[in-house]
This record gives structure tokens, C-alpha cells and sequence, in this order.
């Protein structure tokens, strides 16, 4: 008769196998980043196999109970997303520094407290689409929850263009985790998203521990007021009058 482990002995066997693959998957990435330095990979090449093997990092660690190496790997996505197409010395740099700071996390036993996780992924290299010398670069960090790629790509051009990092969600039920373990600097959130509205969701984390102090703006298409805003959240209205309501909220908050 087979005996069956007990608890303990499967998360053990859970915990070596999820390092075991993203220990093959960092290799992976490393060997990639050597191939396109030694000219065997195009940046095309490179790019799909380092956008590949980050998404898979993100689950894994997701799905392992692993968030810190989670958290790295969606920094990661972010930093190769946008309109990235060609890698130059100083992008390469960057990426190596991601991988070195996913190996840490993935060797690392304990769950690091939230200011610990927090100060981690702060850490990490930051891409701008544009030269930095001609803006203020600001110590804070937005989280814009919206499906909308279109409205994503427009408010977080705005607003990285104004010195502030962004952090994109599409699923207002994934960002609730991030947000609680890793509070931004500033919530945005669409109005209407599917499964949970902009509204609901910052009502939920307005009255959560973690992200209560946070400051939050709803972001909608509409000219005029919609009802039932708490007194505590800002409107943000996409369109003409993005900016002068994007630094109204920031003035209010004090963020800038």
C-alpha cells in the first residue's frame, strides 16, 4: 500500500520543483542575453524569448506561492512592453539586473514583509520612452487599473511624460493583490471594467488596511460628474481635460 506524503513533504517537493524551473528559465534568459551580445540572436529574436520566458516567470511564481519573484517578472513584462524593439548597451545592462535580482528572489526562503518587497521592486531599472533630461523624473509611482490598451498607452504616456512612474493592470481582481502588496504612490482605475467597476474597487481598497492612506482617482470618459464618488477619490476625465484633472489630483494629493 503506497503511503501518501504528508503536508510538509509536498510543499518541500513543490518548492524544489518551482525552483528547478525557474532556475531553467533564467538560464534560458541569461544565454539569450549572451547570444544577442555575441550577435547570434537579433533584438527581434532576443526580445520574443526574454518577453516569453518573463510571462512565465510571472505565472510560476504566482501560481508557486512565490510574489516576490512574481512582482520582479511583471516589472520585467513592463520594462520589455511598450514600443521596445531594438536593445542598446545600457537596455541590456537593465535586463541583466532583473535577471540577477529574479535569481535572488527565487533562492530566497522567507517572504519578505511588505516595505521589504516594496523597496525591491522600487529598485529595479525603469525604461522611458523619451529623454529623461527633458522632465522632472518624480519618486512616485501610479497604478492605472483599466482593460482599455488604448486608454493604458495614452494615460500612461501623460503621465510618465509629466516624471511619474506607471504600473498598467487589466484585471481590477489582480491589481487588488498587487496593491496590497505593494502599495503604489497613487491609484487610477477605469470607471467600467468587466467583473468589477473602477468605483467598486476603489471603495474596496479605500476601506482596506494596507492601501486606505493611498490616494485614488477614478478615470472616466464622461464630461460630467458621475454620482456616488466618495469625497475622498478624485475624477480624472480621459480626453481634453486629462491634464489639468491629472494635476489637480496630483496637486490634492500632494504627489508632485
Amino acid at each position: 500500500m503506497s503511503v501518501l506524503p504528508d503536508a510538509d513533504d509536498l510543499a518541500d517537493q513543490l518548492r524544489v520543483e518551482f525552483k528547478d524551473d525557474a532556475q531553467d528559465r533564467l538560464d534560458i534568459f541569461y544565454q539569450t542575453i549572451d547570444k544577442r551580445q555575441s550577435g547570434s540572436l537579433t533584438d527581434e529574436e532576443t526580445l520574443m524569448i526574454l518577453r516569453r520566458e518573463a510571462s512565465k516567470l510571472r505565472g510560476i511564481g504566482s501560481s508557486c506561492g512565490f510574489p516576490l519573484v512574481s512582482l520582479i517578472a511583471h516589472r520585467l513584462e513592463t520594462y520589455l512592453g511598450g514600443n521596445l524593439a531594438r536593445l542598446n548597451d545600457h537596455q541590456i545592462e537593465d535586463l541583466t539586473k532583473f535577471a540577477d535580482r529574479l535569481a535572488v528572489a527565487v533562492d530566497r526562503e522567507e517572504r519578505p514583509d511588505v516595505a521589504t518587497t516594496n523597496q525591491i521592486i522600487r529598485s529595479l531599472p525603469v525604461r522611458y520612452e523619451f529623454d529623461i533630461t527633458d522632465i522632472e523624473v518624480h519618486d512616485v509611482e501610479i497604478m492605472l487599473v483599466t482593460p482599455s490598451k488604448v486608454v493604458s498607452k495614452l494615460v500612461s504616456t501623460e503621465m510618465a511624460a509629466c516624471g511619474f512612474r506607471t504600473v498598467v493592470l487589466r484585471d481590477p481582481i489582480e491589481s487588488i493583490a498587487l496593491a496590497v502588496r505593494m502599495p503604489p504612490d497613487m491609484i487610477i482605475a477605469s470607471a467600467v471594467m468587466d467583473g468589477l467597476g473602477g468605483l467598486d474597487l476603489l471603495r474596496g481598497l479605500s476601506a482596506m488596511t494596507p492601501t486606505q492612506n493611498v490616494p485614488m482617482a477614478l478615470l472616466t470618459s464622461l464630461e460630467t460628474g458621475i454620482k456616488d464618488v466618495p469625497e475622498g477619490i478624485a475624477v480624472i476625465r480621459v480626453g481634453a481635460h486629462f491634464g489639468d484633472d491629472f494635476a489637480g489630483a496630483i496637486t490634492r494629493f500632494n504627489l508632485g
